[in-house]
This record gives C-alpha cells, sequence and structure tokens, in this order.
C-alpha cells in the first residue's frame, strides 16, 4: 500500500482486478477472505422514477440481496459444492471492472466506486450481461485490505435473469 492519491488509486484498481478474477475462476475461499466479519453486502432495488421523486436507497427496505459473512458464507459453500441447482451448470462469468475513483475516509478507511459489465454463460443459448456500478468500503486489515461494505447497483430495469452469481 503506498500514499500518493494516484499510487493509491493504482492499488485498489489491482485490489479490484484481482477479486474479479477470483470470481471468474471460482476460487471462493479466497473470495470470502476479501470481506470484513461484519460484512454487509447489499443489493438495493433500483426503482425507475421521474426526477422530482428521486430518493436514496436505504438498507433494510426492498433488495435483491441483503447478506451479512455468514449468508455469503453459505452462498459460497453452495456454489462450491454444486447444490446451487440455478449455476447446474456452472456459469463462465467474466468481469470487467472500469472507472474506478478512491476517495480516502475520515478512519483511514476508502471508498472506492467503480462500473461494472458482468458476462455470464451457462449454456448453449443462455448467455447475458449485467451492467451496474458499486460502492466499497475498504478497510486496513493488517498488511492488506478487506471490503467491510459493498452496494451493488445495477442499470438494468429488468434483470436478464435470476442473480446466481456475485458482482
Amino acid at each position: 500500500m503506498t500514499n500518493s492519491l494516484t499510487d493509491l488509486r493504482r492499488d485498489v484498481e489491482d485490489f479490484l482486478y484481482s477479486e474479479a478474477k477470483m470470481l471468474d475462476e471460482q476460487r471462493y475461499d479466497e473470495w470470502l477472505d476479501l470481506f470484513t466479519e461484519d460484512v454487509h453486502y447489499w443489493m438495493p432495488i433500483t426503482e425507475t422514477r421521474e426526477v422530482r421523486q428521486h430518493r436514496d436507497h436505504v438498507p433494510g427496505e426492498w433488495s435483491l440481496m441483503e447478506e451479512d459473512a455468514r449468508f455469503l458464507a453459505k452462498r459460497m459453500e453452495r456454489l462450491a459444492g454444486g447444490l446451487a441447482h440455478s449455476e447446474q451448470p456452472r456459469s463462465r462469468t467474466r468481469r470487467f471492472i472500469s472507472n474506478v475513483l478512491v476517495t480516502p475516509g475520515p478512519d483511514g478507511d476508502l471508498v472506492a466506486e467503480c462500473n461494472f459489465i458482468v458476462f455470464q454463460s451457462r449454456r448453449a443459448n443462455s448467455e447475458q450481461f449485467f451492467v451496474g456500478s458499486r460502492r466499497d468500503r475498504i478497510v486496513t486489515s493488517g498488511e492488506s485490505w478487506k471490503i467491510a461494505e459493498r452496494t451493488v447497483l445495477f442499470d438494468h430495469r429488468v434483470l436478464p435473469r435470476a442473480i446466481s452469481i456475485f458482482f
């Protein structure tokens, strides 16, 4: 880890790229190790509203997924053990992370925002893309970083299929 903002952004980009590769290669145990024990992993439902009806997303409201470390571990256990029926056969995925912005927080934590495209292929006629943005709060844990919060926002009005993968 380094101190200059440019070096910091580059280091965070490398961290996020490595995380994406872990998921694409189905290295779930390594991926889970990137999260704090009290992580909040959240995919709120994005509503299409008129401009004057804008409101922020609030945790605890309707969401596609709202998980803690224990539930993330259970999901990963199901995926790794072949018990996730929605992942039979397993998906092939490729994640693209871009437009990474890093803001240092007051307590030494970081806020990393990025855009993503995830390609998912399962069967001969089952291919789709998921597009959206993420906001992570990253904290220092010893000599490495861990993700303490992740918010995933999809750009889709209607998702192309049920979500059986992670973002």
